[in-house]
């Protein structure tokens, strides 16, 4: 059981995406498909979109270069028929794949911290979801994700992502603790693993899934 696994624990590490916020990339995917981006570019293994996300995730591109990209793969007949909006459905279309923040997360999420854990975000993330997941927050709470967490590691300002190592020695170096006070939630078996592998305790949660029961 978890519970068993918080004995002991200090920091409590949770992604965002598929963990805390629901997430639905193929929603985002379908509606470039819809606007008329080829399919190869988004549903082959390490299709080229995947491989710039990540590149938009680590900072190393910025917001309007993600954009640009995407838009130079929409024919030119659909971005002449959008004309001045183009740039606002493709930041529409970007952020379509952030769902809903269930409330009772937010609720377990303070209630460790009132237990005395320190609760911190860890997600690979860009500038260009960031102003729409505060907005989530807002809208879910009332508050900013910075007043929910104790710290927000956002990959996109630390120039590195998830599964790369530094990304988690970074943090526990932030946080002034080890590998063994922590414990990771995250929805990708392959963070998880990475977590692991650096003696970090991780629980592999299923996407989207309901809390209940997890922690009791």
């Amino acid at each position: 059981m978890i519970i068993i696994m918080l004995s002991g624990k200090k920091v409590l590490i949770f992604d965002l995406g598929g963990v805390i916020i629901d997430l639905f990339v193929d929603r985002s995917f379908a509606a470039m498909l819809a606007l008329g981006v080829p399919e190869a570019m988004l549903t082959e293994q390490g299709c080229l979109m995947n491989s710039t996300m990540q590149k938009y995730d680590r900072g190393d591109i910025t917001t309007d270069e993600m954009f640009g990209y995407i838009k130079s793969f929409i024919p030119y007949a659909v971005r002449d028929g959008l004309g001045g909006r183009l740039n606002d459905e493709i930041s529409h279309l970007w952020n379509l794949m952030l769902g809903n923040i269930p409330a009772e997360k937010l609720q377990r999420l303070n209630a460790l911290r009132s237990a005395g854990y320190r609760v911190v975000m860890l997600s690979n993330t860009n500038s260009g979801h960031w102003p729409r997941i505060e907005q989530l927050f807002l809208e879910a709470c009332g508050k900013l994700p910075s007043e929910c967490f104790d710290a927000l590691y956002l990959s996109y300002l630390m120039r590195y992502r998830k599964p790369e190592p530094e990304i988690f020695l970074s943090l526990l170096e932030s946080e002034g603790v080890g590998a063994g006070d922590c414990l990771f939630f995250d929805d990708s078996a392959e963070n998880c693993a990475a977590a692991r592998a650096l003696g970090i305790d991780a629980v592999c949660v299923e996407r989207n899934s309901p809390w209940k029961g997890l922690f009791e």
